[in-house]
């Protein structure tokens, strides 16, 4: 895991020019490690039930729906992260989307693709619109 200091200017809630260029790091591994991942779940052969009892066919299917299940998520992720990249080059990460305020570094570092700040996300997720 990378450790990345973060600050934000209290008065402007903007980053710094190397804050951005430490985030956009940060994310650019991040991503780069979900794109290993999602092609190393490509790699793996999708073994097709040609024959077997009925728990033999069982288990495979349910490996497949994991497979893509998960393979759904990392992609889910790295749309997320390619999302934040964008926003460190707007000049708009590290800022809430929802009420524009600046979110906390140790939300960032939390969660590098946070585009809300804890407030705006437990409203979103209290009424249903949380990603």
């Amino acid at each position: 895991m990378v450790v990345i200091r973060m600050t934000i200017s209290a008065e402007e809630g903007t980053m710094s020019t190397n804050t951005k260029d430490r985030a956009s790091r940060l994310l650019k591994t991040e991503l780069d490690t979900v794109a290993a991942r999602l092609h190393a779940e490509a790699e793996i052969p999708k073994a097709g039930v040609v024959s077997g009892d009925f728990l033999d066919v069982a288990q495979s299917v349910e490996q497949q729906e994991l497979a893509l299940l998960s393979a759904s998520r990392l992609a889910q992720r790295a749309r997320r992260l390619q999302i934040a990249l964008s926003r460190v080059s707007d000049g708009e990460y590290g800022v809430c989307s929802e009420c524009e305020a600046a979110i906390p570094p140790k939300r960032l570092l939390a969660v590098p693709d946070a585009t809300t700040c804890v407030s705006c996300q437990e409203r979103l997720e209290h009424i249903g619109l949380a990603s």
